[in-house]
């Protein structure tokens, strides 16, 4: 994989490309903790379709913290500045968790690309604090297995507890009820079956607002369903841009 570096308003961001041979080209976005780590195998199984961009945000995956707290909005013009450099015109987006957040803000602020994804999509507003929904996360990783959990807790530990910290707060504000209905990308709306943090009836109210949407839940599979579970996602995903790409009858 390409690497480069991306600077924007004193953060700093990783890019890696993998070249893939299809006409669509991929942004990923992971989630708070993580790293782009988790989404080597999704990689995988969407290069054939075309290039894939992997980002590390600000902070995270080894990356230098930047000397101020970002808002989910400040993640989002610096995935929009990656966006530019890299040149790709029209990428899919796709973000897991807290990126899904940052893809709704990106969509919502610049109309850069006609498709979205995004999976596991927080924060459900029945449950808006972060105890209610630490606990649905420690419930969601009980159905994960034990080499994912290790992955995640090496993740977290390379974050450090205190930009996690400083993180948290935006994710667990951010508007993405009013910010929804601001996405003009066709998106699909993804969830794993046994996901608690990102129940069904909040995949359904996400439906709701989005002007143009649909979703769907992949068996077997929790909150980090982009890791284990990427051949299912891939295949999802796929066919949600084959319909979208395939002409329609009058």
């Amino acid at each position: 994989m390409r690497k480069r570096t991306v600077r924007y308003n004193g953060a700093t961001m990783h890019v890696r490309e993998l070249t893939g041979r299809g006409g669509h080209a991929f942004m990923l976005v992971h989630g708070i903790g993580v790293s782009s780590r988790y989404f080597e195998p999704l990689a995988r199984a969407l290069h054939d379709e075309g290039d894939v961009f992997l980002l590390d945000l600000p902070g995270f995956g080894g990356i230098p913290r930047p000397d101020r707290r970002l808002s989910i909005g400040g993640f989002a013009e610096t995935v929009h500045v990656a966006l530019v450099q890299e040149g790709s015109s029209n990428p899919v987006l796709v973000g897991h968790s807290m990126g899904a957040q940052v893809v709704v803000e990106l969509l919502a602020r610049h109309p850069v690309s006609t498709h979205a994804v995004l999976i596991g999509p927080p924060v459900n507003p029945v449950e808006p604090t972060v105890v209610q929904q630490a606990a649905r996360l420690i419930q969601s990783a009980a159905a994960e297995s034990r080499r994912l959990r290790l992955l995640a807790s090496r993740a977290y530990l390379s974050c450090g507890p205190a930009w996690f910290l400083d993180v948290l707060p935006a994710m667990m504000k951010h508007p993405i009820v009013d910010r929804l209905p601001l996405v003009r990308a066709n998106t699909l709306v993804l969830r794993g079956e046994h996901d608690t943090v990102t129940p069904q009836p909040w995949i359904d109210e996400i439906v709701s607002l989005l002007p143009t949407a649909s979703s769907a839940v992949v068996p077997g599979a929790a909150h980090n369903v982009v890791y284990e579970h990427s051949a299912p996602v891939a295949e999802l995903v796929l066919q949600y841009l084959a319909a979208m790409d395939a002409p329609r009858s009058r």
